[in-house]
């Protein structure tokens, strides 16, 4: 089945690493995006006004988890596989990819399993063992990290730009308060998708 891969790098896990020491606060948005060595763009603008939630960063798209009432920043997260475990939407699945992600035709679930593992390690160099690993969903693996008061979780689970016909495999980064349980299993994958849910 395919898999399409654009694996996790340093430069995109420092990036969300400085974004969980920054600010993102509308004014401060702009400032703390560049902070983090992503291209200079006008972020509050675009989320705050365009309610457009994906970012460009050069070869990758961030995309933003928002809170609303008020209106405020709440995840980024950044995809970096996308399995198809089904037929159903193949035609269709090579169409979203830029030339930077790989595409393998007839790849197994052991092979979107290897990238889970290859980015908890990449994250691990950094901010050593997490602090949980677990499941959801049955066959959907997450490893998570505190980082300052927010949780950086590697996580596969629903391909939202498919409508949830694949699977995909994101890094996280979630406010979440320093003195708060980490949640687990099912939880911190409804957790993912509360206020942190793409659009």
């Amino acid at each position: 089945m395919p898999l399409a891969s654009h694996p996790l790098d340093d430069a995109t896990a420092d990036a969300l690493l400085s974004l969980a020491g920054a600010s993102w606060e509308r004014d401060d948005l702009d400032a703390s995006w560049v902070a983090a060595g992503l291209p200079a763009t006008p972020v509050a603008w675009q989320v705050h006004e365009e309610m457009d939630y994906r970012l460009d960063a050069g070869d990758r798209a961030f995309v933003v988890g928002m809170g609303f009432d008020p209106d405020r920043v709440t995840a980024f997260a950044v995809a970096f596989a996308v399995f198809l475990e089904d037929t159903v939407g193949e035609e269709d699945f090579f169409d979203h990819f830029g030339p930077q992600w790989a595409i393998d035709a007839d790849a197994g679930r052991d092979a979107f399993d290897a990238l889970f593992r290859a980015g908890v390690e990449r994250v691990a160099a950094r901010l050593g063992e997490p602090v949980a690993t677990g499941t959801h969903d049955e066959a959907w693996h997450h490893a998570v990290w505190r980082a300052g008061d927010c949780l950086l979780v590697v996580a596969q689970g629903e391909d939202f730009d498919s409508y949830g016909v694949a699977d995909d495999l994101k890094l996280w980064l979630v406010r979440h308060p320093q003195d708060a349980p980490v949640p687990a299993g099912d939880d911190l994958y409804a957790f993912l998708c509360g206020d942190a849910t793409p659009v």
